[in-house]
């Protein structure tokens, strides 16, 4: 009977547990993370500051584009090209230096998201190892699994498989030739 009452607990033990698994709402987590919108903010308002600097420098230089339409009168055609291809060399570097500038902002706000989505990433898997978690996956199509036990990886396993597969058909069209 004792022989009995041990089995049956012994069984009990081996029992496998569930495995817990959960999803993200990433389109919530990401609207709603204060991280996020703070980093979100920082760069809407360096861009507002980026376009009030060039609209400064487009009203400045319409301006002087407007003088020198009203002073062309005046002027010898060649003093009037001259000082009007300076306008339009300065003009296009007014252009490039813009695109210049919009591109910095625009890679910096690249990095630190990336950087955040990392910091986010890895804030994910810590969780759910810490959590007991074996996967979690997303439910908007943002990466499909958030975390996954590493035990549960099966890619060696299923490539060996298929490599292995595709040896036995290659040995076999070989045969049949």
């Amino acid at each position: 009977m004792i022989l009995g009452v041990v089995l049956l607990v012994m069984n009990a033990c081996r029992q496998p547990q569930t495995e817990k698994t959960g999803f993200i709402d990433m389109q919530k987590l990401t609207e709603n993370y204060n991280e996020l919108n703070r980093l979100k903010e920082e760069f809407k308002q360096k861009e507002e500051a980026f376009q009030r600097k060039y609209d400064s420098i487009g009203k400045a230089f319409q301006q002087k584009y407007n003088n020198f339409l009203h002073r062309a009168q005046r002027m010898s055609k060649v003093k009037a090209d001259k000082e009007y291809q300076q306008l339009m060399y300065e003009q296009q570097q007014i252009g490039l230096k813009q695109q210049q500038e919009y591109q910095q902002i625009q890679n910096e706000a690249q990095q630190k998201t990336k950087e955040l989505l990392d910091k986010l990433d890895k804030f994910i898997a810590d969780y759910g190892q810490s959590h007991g978690y074996i996967y979690i996956f997303s439910k908007n199509d943002f990466n499909g699994v958030l975390y996954g036990d590493a035990t549960k990886n099966m890619t060696d396993e299923v490539l060996k498989a298929l490599n292995g597969r595709q040896e036995t058909e290659t040995a076999e069209t070989g045969a049949a030739k």
